[in-house]
């Protein structure tokens, strides 16, 4: 059993104990919600409602590592871990960790877009955790994944991603223009950039209260009216699990209306903030 801590993330890497992977595997899928997975990895998000779960699950994973290492060092930084994403990977004996290529490219001197490839269900949910509390949109079609940024530590996260050699299990290579990203660290802050930034968010926005029936001019109650009467309409439990197309669809439709409210209440609270300044 080997663990490794970065600054966002608790990895446990099990080699050839399948018992124990799915023991936790199966511990997780019961207690957590926001996780995704494979047969031989397990990746679970921070919820704050979840806290307690977390506690203990992490009091676990250090009891088990205890018993393979007695290293209480270990075990301490495990049980600290509240705040990290826990990823759960296994390891067969002659396994070949994966190599993925991300290639990095900068729109306009504002957006940045991640190519992701074929990898792109486990590493957009990733990305899209990693960067959280910014405006995201993800492409299928093309395998990209195009952040809006909304700080000066949007740039700090993107450079701790860069310098990751390993994700998700795998060995990974981020592709991209080093000058030009010393370019676009500098230009964020200038009026060109803010210009940018504007009629990205508008874009990016536009979508989203597209998405809720809604338009831009258009009240946060209103938002909010449209967003409960489609999650009501699109909810899966709705069509029932006989209807397994449909189902699909409506968990499809439902998860893009809640995304799409939760991005539209952030550009609201923003909007306020900046009122109050």
């Amino acid at each position: 059993m080997q663990i490794s801590l970065s600054h966002d993330m608790l990895a446990i890497t099990l080699q050839e104990d399948a018992k124990t992977f799915y023991f936790l595997q199966n511990l997780a899928e019961k207690n957590f919600q926001k996780k995704i997975g494979r047969k031989t990895k397990t990746i679970i998000f921070k919820e704050e409602a979840e806290l307690v779960q977390r506690r203990y699950f992490l009091k676990l994973v250090s009891k088990i590592y205890q018993k393979k290492t007695n290293d209480i060092a270990v075990c301490n930084k495990i049980e600290n871990a509240l705040d990290k994403t826990i990823k759960i990977s296994l390891l067969k004996s002659n396994q070949l960790l994966q190599h993925i290529d991300i290639k990095m490219n900068i729109e306009d001197n504002y957006a940045v877009v991640f190519s992701i490839g074929t990898h792109h269900t486990l590493l957009a949910s990733y990305l899209k955790n990693y960067f959280k509390d910014h405006l995201i949109r993800f492409r299928p079609k093309y395998q990209t994944i195009t952040l809006y940024p909304n700080s000066e530590q949007t740039v700090c996260l993107i450079e701790k991603l860069l310098l990751q050699k390993e994700l998700l299990g795998c060995f990974v290579h981020f592709d991209y223009n080093k000058q030009n990203f010393i370019d676009y660290k500098k230009a964020l802050n200038s009026k060109k950039s803010k210009r940018n930034h504007h009629h990205a968010l508008f874009s990016l926005l536009e979508d989203y209260f597209r998405v809720l029936e809604c338009k831009m001019e258009d009240s946060f109650e209103t938002v909010r009216g449209n967003y409960l009467k489609l999650v009501k309409k699109y909810h899966p439990d709705s069509c029932g699990l006989s209807h397994g197309d449909l189902h699909v669809m409506y968990l499809k439709k439902f998860q893009e209306i809640q995304y799409a409210y939760e991005m539209i209440k952030m550009h609201y609270k923003n909007e306020s903030a900046l009122r109050i300044a």
